[in-house]
């Protein structure tokens, strides 16, 4: 049992642990009270309409408009498709 997991998986670093604890910190936060940040943790900021989120990578970051550059462009393209009908 505990043998095959690890080799399964493969090694993790020691970043892909830390990252590993990190996620189940905020997830454990939520589950336990409804808001996932905690002491020691980059903030998680509740989205709205500002589109803010939690970058969650070896190092967690918080940021806004997830590839807004790419979605523009789908929403020109649908806006331009809507008006031609």
């Amino acid at each position: 049992c505990c043998y095959f997991i690890p080799h399964f998986a493969g090694r993790a670093t020691e970043e892909e642990n830390k990252l590993s604890r990190t996620v189940m910190r905020y997830w454990t936060n939520f589950a336990r009270n409804g808001n996932p940040n905690g002491e020691g943790l980059v903030h998680w900021p509740q989205y709205g309409l500002e589109e803010r989120y939690l970058e969650i990578d070896l190092v967690q970051k918080a940021a806004k408009k997830m590839k807004e550059q790419k979605m523009e462009f789908w929403t020109q393209l649908t806006k331009q498709m809507t008006n031609e009908r």
